[in-house]
């Protein structure tokens, strides 16, 4: 595996000194479905339909343990070395003091592979679901949504944001409503010539669908507009119109970050919480999956906390 191994991580955080510590590289295991789910929104639909996928919690109070764990590159503003919360105070439609909080918004992120595809499935408590924006049409970031950033061959150029020079940089994002309900429901960015391209067109973004549910305040009492998306990505898709070279398999590394964007009713850029690693272009601090044969699905088992992947996971000098 590239970069460190386990043992050079340990000696690594030996010598490492506040002074010289870099962002955490970090190695997740993404376990392999035994049975694709079914995408409508609800992971009970099936019994143990996600049991053992990957799972992480993507919310304020998540980014308060990751500072505390990995240090922080602006305390203040609530940016830890691994997240970030860049949610508004409070936003035009929501309670005041619920901003910046989990009752503004919080969720759970579960992810698995097959052969076919990449599923993902996110349980979002929110007070305010705002999927009208008021900038230009392909902004995805001014509506509730759930954006993936991939560098789809683990490539870690350090170029992009705010260099505006990109490589193999591609970012799937599902809208907080019923799939196909909205020309922009699926919004697809990928890298050309070292640019940034959206792209909505239905025969080019083919393979990428997700199921939508309206969770009302199943997740939590701050609100009433929880919902959840559950979602698939075709490898084929990526292979023909992204950047990704070969179909992973068993042992492969891809880099990602998830990014949660909750707008509450503002008319442009509303905010969000990047998760696991910071995203944008900079594709040196991903987060990194390794695929592995590790069953997930009816007969998976689940991954704990300390388990292999978890744990790989060290400061370069």
């Amino acid at each position: 595996m590239k970069k460190l191994t386990l043992l050079a991580a340990a000696a690594a955080l030996c010598v490492t000194t506040l002074a010289d510590a870099q962002p955490p590289i970090r190695y997740f295991d993404l376990p392999k479905f035994t049975q694709a789910p079914t995408l409508d929104g609800d992971r009970a639909t099936v019994a143990d339909e996600w049991a053992g996928a990957l799972e992480f919690d993507c919310s304020p109070s998540q980014i308060q343990l990751d500072g505390q764990e990995f240090g922080w590159r602006d305390q203040a503003n609530e940016s830890s070395e691994v997240s970030t919360n860049q949610l508004n105070e409070n936003g035009e439609t929501e309670v005041a003091g619920e901003g910046r909080t989990d009752a503004d918004v919080s969720s759970v992120i579960l992810q698995a592979w097959d052969d076919d595809a990449l599923y993902y499935i996110t349980e979002v408590s929110d007070n305010v679901r705002d999927t009208e924006g008021g900038g230009e049409a392909r902004a995805w970031w001014e509506r509730d949504s759930m954006s993936l950033y991939l560098d789809m061959n683990n490539e870690d150029h350090p170029g992009g944001d705010p260099t505006g020079e990109y490589v193999n940089l591609n970012v799937v994002n599902f809208m907080a409503v019923p799939f196909g309900s909205n020309e922009l429901s699926v919004c697809y960015i990928t890298t050309v010539q070292n640019q940034r391209v959206d792209v909505h067109d239905p025969d080019a973004i083919e393979g990428f669908e997700y199921g939508f549910r309206d969770a009302g305040d199943e997740f939590g009492d701050e609100g009433d507009a929880d919902y959840v998306i559950e979602g698939r990505m075709e490898w084929d898709t990526f292979l023909r119109n992204g950047n990704l070279f070969e179909a992973p398999a068993s042992g492969s590394e891809m880099g990602f970050t998830w990014l949660l964007v909750d707008a509450d009713g503002e008319d442009a850029y509303g905010g969000q919480i990047q998760c696991v690693a910071w995203a944008g272009g900079n594709q040196s601090e991903f987060a990194n999956w390794v695929f592995v044969d590790t069953p997930a699905g009816p007969s998976g088992t689940a991954v704990e906390e300390d388990s292999w992947g978890r744990v790989k996971e060290t400061f370069v000098q």
